[in-house]
């Protein structure tokens, strides 16, 4: 196949740093690639991917070079990067300028110059294609995440790509809209012969797509080729192990003599039926750790709110809390959980129905009073930062809930990994560090409920694991938790209880490991692939394979 991107020997230094973030990156991309980067946060992986269109490449110092079709990037003309190299961002809410879809798709066609008759070819093409013809008069702002993801990938398909980047383009999305999303991908890379580039943490889905896989640890390319020989790599180094999905580390950690790791649920049965392997239940899963009493009441009765453009969000919601219990909420984007988290926080007041804590409404008690019983975490930490050093904002914080002792500032900055970044102001931290700073300020006022909005957003295997265990010693210390989350693994390792919510409704709660394994589409891939032979599994450690 012919080479399209190559970077020799590239180094890249941003502005201000001393240390590379990329050390003697040699890469070369070839014509219908499908190459997934992986790393943990902060390995590289943004900043290699926008090293290959010069647009997006950040201020710094770089050495070495990265080519396009034989011409360095920095190099080609804004037509030629505009055209061939298109580009879909991690929130889905970034890239959109115009109000309405049929705009946005219009708007690189006619910075290009493109007459109107063309415009509307390709515009008819791509909506056709992707399936949005019923969008193109909505508003940008009254679609769902994976609805926005689609316009931004079509915005880029207008324009005949040779190339597509993506940066975790199903970071923000739920698993159902994340699949679809990927699922059009592929037919964009199988049916359009565009190469994909793209960088992701949720491997379980889109490394059956790749055919090649490049691994990159603290700026170096430490692995570039097969999927299956990276994932065998993964899986024998402790750092990494938590990067490799499910599926695949079902066959390593059950030692299913393979020639090459099944990727996907479908791929792994049939693998086991064709082999005849046999599964059975460990002895008894050990209880939830049981937290000490408390004699607070969280309850939400008859909660209804409804937004004027989109009608209701939330429709005569019951919730009576447990006492240490940790509930997670799952559900689609657009079904209600961000909303209902908002009002339990006292942060926006219902039209009918209240939310107590301890018999005091919510929203009427004083900001002080709530901050010391009660902490919220948004799906979008940034929201909560005042523009101040890390230090300061967790300082700040702590002050409102009266303890601002430094060495609790000390204690929350070694435990979510941000000593070395301190004293940085909070928005120039990544995407993960911003996250973990927002369960810091969370957790600093010592609350007796902590809200969390998809709190494993933008977070690598690793970290996740970091945040599952330290809110799981919190919680074991009487901390009731109530979380929205997509990410079915982490909830089904951590939560005490689950429910779904749909349409502004909410289900009985039930307990963890019954919600799973009674469901039949929202469960762990583990308990998909195995589920005929041992029902109630979740997780490769709840199976062993039977001698014969």
């Amino acid at each position: 196949m012919r080479e399209l991107i190559k970077s020799e020997h590239l180094t890249f230094t941003y502005a201000g740093q001393t240390t590379p973030t990329l050390t003697d990156i040699s890469l070369q991309i070839h014509a219908g690639d499908f190459v997934t980067i992986v790393g943990a946060t902060g390995s590289g992986k943004t900043t290699l991917l926008k090293q290959l269109k010069k647009e997006l490449k950040p201020a710094g110092t770089q050495q070495g070079q990265v080519t396009y079709q034989g011409t360095p990037v920095a190099d080609l003309t804004s037509d030629v990067s505009a055209q061939q190299l298109g580009y879909v961002a991690q929130d889905p809410q970034v890239q959109p300028i115009m109000a309405t879809v049929i705009e946005e798709l219009a708007f690189p066609l006619e910075n290009l110059g493109y007459s109107a008759a063309a415009m509307n070819g390709r515009i008819a093409e791509v909506a056709n294609f992707l399936g949005l013809n019923q969008l193109l008069h909505l508003p940008i702002e009254d679609l769902s995440g994976g609805q926005l993801q689609l316009v931004n990938l079509a915005s880029v398909l207008a324009l005949k790509p040779q190339v597509i980047l993506l940066d975790e383009p199903t970071a923000q999305l739920d698993p159902t809209t994340a699949q679809n999303f990927l699922n059009i991908l592929q037919q964009v890379h199988d049916e359009l012969a565009i190469t994909i580039v793209l960088t992701e943490h949720r491997l379980s889905r889109v490394l059956a797509l790749a055919n090649r896989m490049v691994l990159l640890e603290h700026g170096h390319l430490t692995y570039d080729g097969p999927v299956s020989a990276g994932l065998v790599r993964m899986q024998a180094d402790a750092a990494l192990r938590p990067f490799v999905p499910a599926v695949p580390a079902f066959f390593l950690d059950q030692q299913l003599p393979v020639s090459e790791l099944p990727l996907t649920v479908t791929t792994g049965r049939r693998v086991i039926a064709q082999h005849g392997w046999q599964f059975t239940a460990v002895s008894a899963q050990p209880s939830r750790h049981s937290t000490p009493p408390s004699d607070f009441s969280l309850t939400a009765a008859g909660v209804s709110l409804r937004y004027p453009t989109t009608g209701d969000i939330l429709h005569q919601v019951d919730l009576n809390v447990d006492p240490g219990s940790w509930l997670a909420i799952i559900g689609k984007n657009g079904s209600g959980k961000s909303t209902l988290l908002s009002v339990l926080a006292g942060l926006r007041k219902p039209q009918h129905g209240k939310v107590k804590l301890d018999q005091h409404v919510v929203w009427k008690m004083k900001n002080g009073d709530r901050l010391q019983r009660l902490s919220f975490l948004s799906q979008n930490p940034t929201e909560q930062f005042s523009g101040d050093t890390v230090t300061e904002e967790l300082t700040a914080q702590a002050r409102l809930a009266g303890d601002a002792s430094a060495e609790r500032v000390t204690d929350l900055l070694t435990t979510f990994q941000l000593t070395a970044v301190a004293e940085q102001n909070a928005f120039d931290l990544s995407g993960g560090q911003q996250q973990l700073l927002g369960m810091a300020l969370a957790l600093i006022t010592q609350p007796e409920v902590l809200l969390l909005d998809e709190p494993t957003k933008g977070l690598d295997p690793a970290t996740k694991l970091l945040v599952g265990r330290v809110l799981q010693r919190a919680h074991a210390a009487g901390l009731t938790i109530i979380m929205a989350s997509h990410d079915m693994d982490f909830c089904a390792e951590f939560a005490d209880a689950c429910t779904f919510m749909f349409d502004g409704r909410l289900n009985q709660p039930q307990p963890t490991r019954q919600f799973f394994t009674e469901n039949f589409l929202s469960t762990t891939a583990v308990n998909r692939l195995v589920r005929q032979q041992v029902p109630t599994a979740l997780f490769s450690q709840d199976v062993t394979r039977k001698t014969i």
